[in-house]
């Protein structure tokens, strides 16, 4: 069977954001068609453990964190035996640590890197970390980004732009359906008498949370914040001493109860101030749930998947006043607040051009597009590059795959 194995620095259950969500999905789908799928990531021990979804999790113990790079020594010893029994390499940029890996040990097997942002915080160590990545990215076979605006905006990307491919982040609706009822405590603690907006997220320095709590201070709304991360006790603090009445920090969320609360929100917040944000799944999600979206201009995929006017409003970052006004305006306007939130397929169709029935659109390199006879809604691929690469049969070669299923 073969193996791909995907590489980054988080996965679950130690972390849960929008891009483990993402490495899931994508490994998930292809699971299902048949291909053993690894993910290699760090966490505070050495253990391996196969998830529900047929992914196999593999972590390694965290030796040391520098400049939010978490390097594992266990990881470097046991890197080329991970390359050795892998078919293909998916790396998730940026991880220092994995790059470094990758140019030192040469893994010698298709490799392909999706590029989920650029490096927007460590500024003064940038122009040194630059040469490396040009390294590795000349090493890549494949350089997937999830938006054009990523692409044009990072001009280190421009030399390889002959192996450089759009494929955006997908939503697979499989991941909510079939689920229990959601959590009773939570929902007693939101006032069913106020509409609210809703935030999903690691609770990072992009992610605009000061803003969205200055705004909470000016609005009508209830804010709900959703997920766990290095700000969480800031926030805690702030919200306590300022006595924020209106904001309720609620930590991790299992699905059944996300679900919930995407379905019954007024709007989907995503105040984000740099691109690092650099696509947002749970503006996704929230098309998928008809709820109309609240996110900021940042230069990246954000507002292809927001398009100001059609499913929501897109505003300047870093400005609370901008954001309750936007929040409050959707709030009054029920009639806005409806024309956005049926729109989303639409939109979804206009990231990836897919309507009605389930396809694959899979790209990498040497990918060969074939349509599949038997079912005539989907396509079947398979890989083929003379003397380095082996003809992977079955339905598809799930590498980097969109896998949406929209509604009739």
């Amino acid at each position: 069977m073969p193996r791909i194995t995907h590489v980054f620095k988080t996965y679950f259950p130690y972390t849960s954001g929008g891009l483990e969500e993402a490495i899931r999905q994508c490994g998930t789908y292809a699971a299902g068609r048949g291909f053993d799928v690894e993910v290699v990531s760090v966490g505070p021990s050495n253990v391996s453990f196969r998830e529900p979804d047929g992914l196999t999790a593999r972590f390694f113990k965290k030796s040391i964190d520098l400049f939010s790079n978490p390097v594992s020594f266990s990881l470097a010893r046991q890197f080329k035996d991970i390359c050795r029994h892998s078919d293909l390499l998916h790396f998730h940029f940026p991880w220092p640590t994995a790059e470094i890996l990758a140019l030192v040990n040469q893994p010698g097997i298709p490799s392909v890197v999706t590029f989920h942002c650029d490096v927007h915080r460590s500024m003064v160590l940038k122009p040194f970390y630059l040469p490396l990545v040009r390294r590795f990215l000349r090493r890549m076979d494949r350089i997937c980004v999830t938006s054009r605006p990523l692409f044009r905006n990072t001009p280190y990307l421009k030399p390889f732009k002959h192996k450089v491919q759009q494929i955006p982040l997908f939503m697979n609706e499989q991941r909510f359906s079939g689920l229990g009822p959601p959590d009773a405590d939570v929902i007693r603690r939101i006032d069913p008498h106020k509409p609210f907006a809703l935030f999903v997220g690691v609770l990072r320095w992009y992610k605009g949370l000061d803003i969205l709590l200055d705004a909470a201070l000016n609005t009508r709304a209830q804010i709900i914040i959703v997920g766990v991360g290095p700000l969480y006790e800031h926030l805690a603090r702030r919200i306590k001493k300022e006595k924020i009445t209106n904001v309720r920090l609620l930590g991790f969320l299992e699905d059944a109860t996300l679900k919930w609360l995407i379905r019954h929100c007024a709007m989907i917040a995503l105040p984000s101030t740099a691109p690092a944000e650099a696509f947002g799944q749970i503006l996704l999600e929230g098309l998928y749930f008809g709820r109309p979206l609240v996110s900021t201009e940042l230069g990246t995929g954000t507002s292809l998947v927001n398009r100001h006017g059609y499913t929501g409003l897109v505003i300047r970052p870093g400005c609370a006043g901008s954001l309750a006004l936007a929040m409050n305006t959707l709030i009054a306007d029920s009639a806005m607040a409806d024309r956005f939130s049926q729109t989303p397929g639409i939109i979804i169709s206009v990231i990836s051009p897919l309507s009605g029935r389930e396809r694959n659109i899979c790209r990498f390199t040497g990918i060969c597009c074939i349509p599949d006879q038997s079912r005539s809604d989907l396509t079947s691929c398979c890989v083929v590059r003379p003397n380095r690469w082996n003809v992977f049969s079955g339905e598809c070669v799930l590498v980097c795959c969109l896998a949406f299923k929209l509604h009739n």
